[in-house]
């Protein structure tokens, strides 16, 4: 059966809306949590409902999702529910590309804004997205804030993990941690909603690695599918290329990187997947590999690999992935990868 939370109407994560209703149909709902978890695995909308049952017109557990509070809302323009994030940073500075830091200009308007009573509502919900970009000293500033806010306030915070938050910051809000929703479930509710053939759910349910966000992003944009596709393909076609072309891919990636380096870093997580799925076959486990579709080139490879050299490699991509964390020169990292791809 499929564990779809109505009428919270969310795939998988049955535990944390469990949670949720249990701790609001008791009144007892905390003053600040924190949602973390990988991007697209769906904090966004948990927090999404969580707003909407906070100030639904019913006042129940559940938000009902049908009246003028509960659209408001998912549309944005409820005045006692205000969203702040990279994206909308950028807007209030006029700015075309989102900055990577949360600073503390934009959390000082938060605070101001969290000062002034309800309008509509009872209760007025903040949602702090992108909590894992906050500077030291944004992060610093809300403290108080986030100890203790007004009564009629709840502060939800979005993070990609709580580990790159000031401890300080964590401690106070009551975390849930999503974790991947499994592809059984994903792939069901694929079927079940949108009419999926089996096989493309499940291959999409494969590709989403757990991440619901990203699976229904697939449905939506077909051409999200084809572009993973040529992706992948440009990457498996490095094992067989000479050093020049590596170069020159490198180089590719780490011009990307400077301007949108979410998408280089998607290359890296790509490959890591499919170098998993090189491991997984050459280890004899290939039921769990990612890429279903292309299961007789992961064998043709793993023929010819020694595990030695794979696990080498996919050490080699996480250690590339800290590197760019780290500020290392990302042409020298992307070199230093794509030169030692294993090959036939």
């Amino acid at each position: 059966m499929m564990q779809d939370d109505h009428p919270w109407e969310i795939i998988g994560h049955a535990w944390a809306v469990r949670y949720l209703r249990t701790a609001l149909s008791r009144g007892r709902s905390a003053h600040a949590y924190l949602f973390a978890g990988p991007p697209a695995i769906g904090k966004g909308l948990l927090a999404l409902r969580l707003a909407q049952a906070l100030l639904c017109d019913t006042g129940g557990p559940d938000p009902c999702l049908q009246c003028r509070a509960c659209r408001r809302v998912a549309h944005g323009n409820h005045p006692d529910a205000r969203w702040v994030s990279l994206a909308t940073q950028a807007d209030d500075e006029q700015q075309e590309t989102a900055s990577r830091e949360l600073k503390i200009g934009t959390i000082r308007a938060w605070q101001r804004d969290i000062d002034l009573r309800p309008f509509e509502a009872q209760r007025r919900v903040f949602v702090l997205d992108d909590a894992q970009a906050l500077t030291d000293a944004a992060a610093n500033a809300m403290l108080k804030t986030l100890e203790e806010p007004p009564a009629y306030a709840t502060l939800i915070l979005i993070a990609q993990g709580a580990g790159e938050l000031l401890p300080t910051v964590v401690s106070r809000c009551r975390v849930l941690r999503l974790r991947p929703v499994p592809r059984a479930l994903i792939a069901q509710a694929l079927q079940a909603r949108y009419g999926l053939a089996a096989d493309d759910a499940a291959l999409i349910a494969a590709w989403s690695g757990g991440r619901i966000g990203w699976a229904l992003r697939a449905v939506a944009e077909p051409e999200l599918l084809e572009h993973q596709q040529q992706r992948l393909a440009a990457l498996i076609a490095l094992s067989m290329a000479g050093p020049l072309e590596r170069v020159r891919w490198a180089e590719e990636r780490a011009r990307e990187y400077r301007e949108q380096p979410a998408t280089a870093l998607e290359w890296l997580a790509l490959w890591q997947s499919w170098w998993r799925d090189v491991l997984l076959v050459r280890s004899g486990v290939a039921t769990a590999i990612t890429h279903l579709d292309r299961r007789a080139e992961l064998q043709e490879l793993a023929q010819h690999l020694s595990l030695d050299a794979v696990q080498t490699f996919l050490r080699r991509l996480e250690a590339a992935q800290q590197q760019l964390a780290d500020n290392v020169n990302p042409q020298l990292v992307f070199e230093n990868v794509a030169l030692h791809v294993p090959g036939p």
